[in-house]
């Protein structure tokens, strides 16, 4: 089936899902036009290397941060969409969330009819999946990945049930996910690995061997081919070497010593237990996830159940591989809900459970979806609440000005004030206690008066050639639901 004819014959769910996506991007993310501003770390550190690539800086050799460089593109093109706000990302959140719930009723499919019942209940299973502690305030790496998570598991479950190996055009979906989840965050690959392991033996104890040799084909060109543009960009740019160091090097050598290193015979039981642990605060990822497995064993698909383990086992095993561990990680198996939704829906049909009944049962899993989400809390917030948003009003009196946030990472105050960093250390990341260059870099910034603004969170400072100009608290909800404040510091170059 052609996409146009695909598009033709599901056209009813694809204004559902792109509805699903721009209301649970709307209500559960502080990208949304709701929120005044998203005050999560990592997603203005994304966010500011989207608006510097935009405004010609190179990623690693000018600006530095050690995600992966396609996630910064993807940012670029937010904020070429608006260069002050979130709303580029929340449209990007959008279309994520919009494939994502499409595809869960896709896999839906593969067991059991798509009914009016199943896509009414899809709707709040979705926003309850959005309001996962994991998800916090929206704009992660691993959401990022998720649609290809999404479309390539859908494959794996449709090629299990035709008894096939997925088709040419699928093999080159999974390398080209494969590529974008190597260059975003490239532990995310995991899951990609496990699918390609499953495939493997899967296909030797079916003894298809000539269609495995050309899918392999298929996926190491499809894979290559993925990569040139970014190589292409970063040797343009004279920035292999920086690309390497920054993303490779540091990652691989240095991050994981920012805390002991787990040792390679205890990676598979540690990741274990940090999975569980995770879990622990995202009940909903629990449920779903159980339900998964309950419904592959009760329908008796267990060779759909080996796989499912084989890309969960992979995936959590990469992400939990380091010993710095982000709670947010574990969202790298929200796909990994999917599959409940077929159970749920024949236990539904089993048991004559009907729309009557749906409708008021997804009423109330939506609001308690909104009731648990960390961030709605900042739908009722205003400008005058965000330090961000104070201090940009002071600094707009001076034309061209330059900016350093300097003992935290970036919490949104260059994108606030409309300034592009002009260092490449523009603000403190987990690193920096291991990178000296870093932490040098901000010092002598600072001794030499590079910038004309410094924020500083949580300690003043005095310092030769700046006055303090302006102190403000901020308080909101972290990861844990705890209420905490800070005091951010507004200092000005003396002179200036």
């Amino acid at each position: 089936m052609t996409i146009i004819s695909n598009i033709k014959a599901n056209w009813k769910r694809i204004i559902l899902s792109l509805g699903v996506g721009l209301i649970t991007g709307l209500i559960f993310s502080a990208c949304s036009p709701l929120c005044v501003f998203n005050p999560w770390d990592d997603a203005n550190c994304f966010l500011t290397l989207g608006r510097g690539i935009a405004n010609g800086l190179v990623p690693y050799r000018d600006i530095y941060e050690q995600k992966g460089p396609l996630l910064y593109f993807i940012h670029a093109l937010a904020a070429l969409i608006s260069s002050k706000t979130f709303l580029g990302v929340y449209f990007i959140q959008a279309i994520i969330c919009a494939i994502a719930h499409y595809y869960s009723i896709k896999i839906a499919s593969l067991y059991t009819q798509v009914t009016g019942r199943l896509l009414i209940l899809s709707v709040p299973l979705t926003m309850l999946l959005y309001s996962a502690n994991a998800y916090y305030y929206g704009d992660s790496a691993e959401e990022m990945i998720l649609p290809f998570f999404a479309i390539t598991l859908y494959i794996v479950l449709k090629s299990i049930k035709e008894e096939s190996l997925p088709s040419i055009s699928e093999t080159a979906f999974i390398a080209v996910g494969t590529a974008c989840a190597f260059w975003i965050k490239y532990t995310l690959c995991g899951f990609f690995l496990g699918t390609v392991i499953f495939f493997l033996i899967y296909s030797i104890r079916k003894k298809i061997f000539k269609k495995l040799a050309k899918l392999i084909l298929v996926f190491v060109i499809a894979f290559v081919l993925s990569a040139i543009p970014i190589l292409i960009y970063f040797a343009a740019n004279h920035a292999l070497g920086d690309l390497f160091t920054a993303y490779f090097y540091n990652n691989i050598f240095l991050y994981k010593n920012v805390e002991d290193a787990i040792p390679l015979t205890g990676a598979i039981p540690y990741a274990l237990i940090i999975t569980v642990l995770k879990l622990i605060n995202n009940p909903y990822l629990i449920v779903m996830l159980l339900l998964s497995v309950i419904f592959f064993i009760a329908k008796k698909r267990f060779t759909e159940l080996a796989a499912y383990m084989t890309l969960f086992f992979f995936t959590i095993v990469f992400i939990f591989q380091g010993s710095f561990i982000g709670f947010y990680y574990i969202f790298a198996v929200a796909s990994f809900t999917f599959p409940a939704l077929a159970g749920i829906e024949l236990f539904c049909s089993r048991f004559r459970i009907n729309k009557a009944v749906i409708i008021p049962v997804s009423a109330v899993l939506a609001v308690v979806a909104f009731v648990f989400s960390i961030a709605t809390s900042n739908i009722s917030k205003k400008k005058t609440d965000y330090p961000q948003f104070v201090f940009a009003e002071f600094i707009k009196d001076y034309p061209d000005a330059t900016l350093l946030e300097y003992d935290f990472m970036d919490q949104g105050f260059y994108t606030a004030a409309g300034i592009i960093p002009s260092e490449k250390y523009f603000c403190s990341l987990n690193i920096d206690s291991i990178l000296d260059e870093a932490r040098i870099a901000k010092e002598d910034a600072v001794r030499n008066q590079r910038v004309d603004f410094i924020v500083t969170r949580n300690h003043a400072y005095d310092w030769n050639g700046y006055e303090l100009v302006n102190t403000m608290n901020y308080t909101g909800k972290d990861f844990n639901y705890n209420i905490g404040t800070d005091t951010y510091y507004l200092y000005k170059r003396a002179g200036l």
